[in-house]
């Protein structure tokens, strides 16, 4: 099945590779899969070195495509085993503690302990006189093995760096572009521990050769005494190959799959090539500003000061940068945006956006341009807007200059208040609120008493009782107003006075059709407040009213969708 995928270049064929656990054939599959010139050959193999090169029974065909690719001076192949290679040894952080029976107390120490679930060495065959057994020819013969021992993974390491290292000696340039290639393909789930990096032989070698941080022994990488990893700074093998390459380094920051290797070429551009850094193209800030990686963003925002022209940059690439979610980027990029951009080339629906923005320094820079805005009385309903602001201080300052817009515009409507009131935040319905209590033509607005009767926030809902408990004995019995207050606080109370103001409503409408508008929607709200046995007496006085005035059939057929006439009976 594999030499019939193989030759048809099924994309099946390395799922099935990789699944195998057959030594012979795939050892003798080895040859064959490397000399194939075939565009799907290729990719299949670098993918099956990038799996990591540790299934089970694939050590003859990870040998095998080794050794051929080392003959062949394959520089492509080789920085892929160079990745794959420094993530066989594995080491572990351990803390160990003891006591100090001089200081008289307690100490902790850590050690990095391998993997022992990984075998050593190969253990040598014995037959029954427990002498070691020998091949024919005379050789050791050794109990068979799924993986490679930790030895093994070990040489592999150093065997692997051992071939760049050759090349740095024989030709710099070449060495150059094929360990930034390899270091290209590092990731950060495979370096996400401190043991996990100095564990890796080949990319500590190739980054920090030089540096007196790093100790050097026959068991793996360790940190020098009375250093840290913090301490590490560029010191590459090689250095002459990485200097007058600022092209390189910057492709480097972009497609590397590591935070290692992108922050070592930043630290390495800042340091070696600051001339480069001066007059960098737009083209090229904008690709590190628009990388998902943090530290490239900041330093893309850090390049975008010395890029000339900026205030030709259309409108829309600033607008794209300021959604960078970057806490050390943005404040460069908002600072830069101010300066480089005129606020009259955005609208006010542009400005609101920004001031609404998850991110503080872009929220507050649009709120500052709102504000220089020429407003009008149809800008009000885009304003409110502000109320779902997700910066807690520029929501704060927000609401408080919305809310004065309104006190002062004698046109603003309720609705407008019914917006902030909607609102999810406590303290923007706590600011419309006290909005209500300032002027009485939002106070004294019925579609605000609606909509607080239907919110789902608690502290709306007990505003609203305790404001009209206080006015229901106000009003004159009978009056419109005291019908209003009724039927809202009907929604908080018992049975008993539910079905009373259902009726009292009803039976008003009944009275004065010309009310029916207004004491409709209130009605809603009573009848679907109450069990249905307990609506029969608000809907027979309603549907008597609806039959002898048929005019009102319309209007409560608006307001109460539910209900439906039939013949001489109104059901529900």
């Amino acid at each position: 099945m594999l030499d019939e995928l193989f030759e048809a270049g099924e994309d099946r064929f390395l799922d099935e590779v990789l699944q195998s656990r057959s030594e012979k054939k795939l050892k003798s599959f080895a040859e064959k899969w490397y000399r194939d010139g075939r565009p799907f050959a290729r990719k299949a193999l670098l993918r099956y070195i990038d799996d990591g090169c540790e299934r089970p029974h694939h050590r003859p065909l990870v040998k095998a495509f080794f050794k051929l690719a080392e003959a062949a001076q394959d520089d492509e192949a080789m920085g892929h085993f160079l990745a794959a290679f420094d993530r066989l040894s594995r080491r572990d952080l351990v803390k160990r503690t003891g006591f100090d029976w001089a200081a008289r107390q307690p100490t902790e120490t850590f050690e990095l302990r391998p993997d022992l679930k990984i075998p050593l060495r190969a253990r040598r065959q014995k037959g029954r006189d427990g002498k070691p057994r020998r091949s024919p020819e005379g050789h050791q013969l050794y109990e068979p093995l799924e993986t490679f021992t930790r030895v093994t993974r070990q040489y592999l390491q150093r065997r692997a760096f051992r071939y760049f290292r050759k090349l740095a000696k024989k030709d710099p340039a070449r060495y150059g572009k094929s360990i930034r290639a390899a270091l290209a393909l590092y990731q950060d789930e495979h370096l996400s521990k401190p043991e996990r990096l100095i564990d890796a032989w080949s990319l500590m070698h190739g980054l920090y050769h030089g540096s007196k941080v790093l100790s050097r022994k026959p068991r793996g990488i360790t940190v020098a005494e009375g250093h840290t990893l913090a301490e590490l700074s560029p010191a590459p093998y090689a250095p002459q190959a990485w200097k007058g390459c600022p092209d390189a380094l910057f492709e480097l920051c972009l497609a590397a799959k590591s935070r290692t290797v992108r922050s070592f070429a930043i630290s390495l551009l800042k340091r070696d090539e600051p001339s480069s850094l001066r007059g960098v193209p737009i083209e090229r800030v904008r690709a590190c500003l628009r990388s998902p990686h943090p530290e490239v963003q900041t330093f893309g925002a850090e390049l975008l000061k010395g890029v000339s022209g900026l205030e030709r940059l259309p409108l829309h690439e600033w607008l794209a940068l300021l959604e960078i979610e970057n806490p050390q980027a943005l404040p460069l990029i908002c600072e830069l945006v101010e300066k480089s951009v005129a606020p009259d080339r955005l609208s006010l629906e542009q400005c609101i956006a920004l001031a609404c923005a998850r991110t503080a320094p872009v929220a507050e820079l649009g709120l500052k341009w709102a504000r220089g805005k020429q407003l009008r009385t149809e800008h009000l309903r885009e304003m409110v807007k502000l109320g779902a602001a997700a910066a807690p201080k520029v929501r704060a300052e927000a609401v408080d200059w919305v809310c004065q817009l309104l006190l002062m515009n004698d046109e603003a409507r309720p609705e407008l208040v019914r917006e902030l009131l909607d609102s999810r935040f406590p303290d923007v319905r706590a600011r419309a609120l006290g909005l209500m209590d300032k002027d009485t033509r939002f106070g004294e607005s019925t579609l605000l008493w609606t909509a607080m009767a239907e919110s789902p926030h608690d502290d709306v809902r007990q505003r609203l009782v305790a404001s009209l408990s206080a006015r229901e004995h106000a009003y004159e019995p009978g009056s419109l107003r005291q019908v209003w207050v009724s039927s809202l606080l009907s929604v908080h109370r018992g049975g008993k006075v539910k079905r009373a103001v259902a009726q009292q409503v009803a039976s008003r409408i009944a009275r004065k059709p010309e009310e029916a508008e207004k004491l409709l929607p209130l009605l809603g709200h009573a009848l679907r407040s109450i069990r249905p046995p307990d609506r029969r007496s608000a809907l027979a006085c309603l549907s008597s009213a609806a039959f002898h005035r048929p005019e009102l059939r319309a209007a409560i057929g608006k307001a109460l969708p539910e209900l439906r006439f039939v013949s001489e009976q109104v059901t529900a």
